[in-house]
């Protein structure tokens, strides 16, 4: 039996013999952690470029939505009228009679003019003016007279906008007046 002192072991202890050359999970998931937040701010940045355009689009298909719904729930004729500068929602057929115009929820006035919403153009499938109805049961019509004189939307109806230097478009969908 021999008697001495046991073989040199690693230096520094228990750590240093457990860790390989590389990085540990912890290290790894912190620099995928850093490379997103990087990532996301380099990208917002370009998103706020084009959102003018995007916020007047947002608005204009809510509110010829609250039009198509105002039309469903009444079983009347409701519409837009859009014109080179401005455009209002209406009750009827005549979209050129004042007293059937609606003011908007969030407006002050009924007729709104592109320049208070900061809309450089529009541009419309046909016109200026360009009008679009709702029926009862929320079908886009682009002339309606009477229930029996009317024309409904054949094809999707394409309204650019343009703001901040950028457009976006909005397209009334033929049959569901669906504007996505």
């Amino acid at each position: 039996m021999t008697t001495g002192t046991p073989p040199p072991g690693p230096q520094g202890g228990r750590k240093d013999h457990l860790r390989a050359d590389g990085f540990t999970l912890i290290e790894l998931i912190a620099v995928i952690i850093i490379l997103a937040i990087l990532a996301l701010v380099a990208t917002s940045g370009s998103g706020t470029l084009g959102g003018s355009e995007k916020a007047r689009a947002a608005e204009v298909r809510g509110q010829l939505r609250f039009v198509q719904l105002r039309a469903m729930k009444t079983g009347a004729v409701w519409g837009v009228r859009f014109t080179a500068s401005t455009y209002w929602a209406f009750n009827g057929t005549d979209p050129t009679l004042e007293g059937a115009y609606l003011t908007l929820p969030g407006e002050n006035n009924a007729t709104i003019t592109l320049a208070s919403k900061d809309i450089t153009a529009m541009t419309l499938p046909s016109g200026p003016p360009y009008t679009i109805f709702f029926d009862g049961f929320g079908i886009p019509y682009t002339s309606y007279t009477s229930a029996s004189v009317n024309t409904k939307l054949q094809n999707p109806a394409a309204i650019g906008i343009w703001a901040g230097g950028a457009n976006a478009t909005l397209t009334i969908t033929p049959e569901t007046g669906y504007v996505p």
